[in-house]
């Protein structure tokens, strides 16, 4: 199963909210915001993958010929 694009900017926003919130008290803590960061940055490889995978929109011209 694979994620939307939305949903996938979506979770990056709630862990980017989620670390800008966090108050690191103990090593607890500490790792959680080490596996929040490393989410984001997961998120954020999803995020570029789907656009660098994105269709290229057909260029202007003549149109094709229907094969017969």
């Amino acid at each position: 199963m694979s994620l939307s694009k939305r949903s996938v900017e979506m979770l990056l926003d709630l862990v980017e909210i989620k670390i800008s919130y966090m108050d690191v008290a103990d090593r607890e803590d500490a790792r959680d915001l080490q596996v929040l960061e490393r989410a984001r940055e997961e998120l954020r490889s999803l995020t570029e993958t789907a656009t660098a995978m994105a269709p290229m929109p057909r260029r202007a011209g003549r149109p094709r010929l229907a094969a017969a």
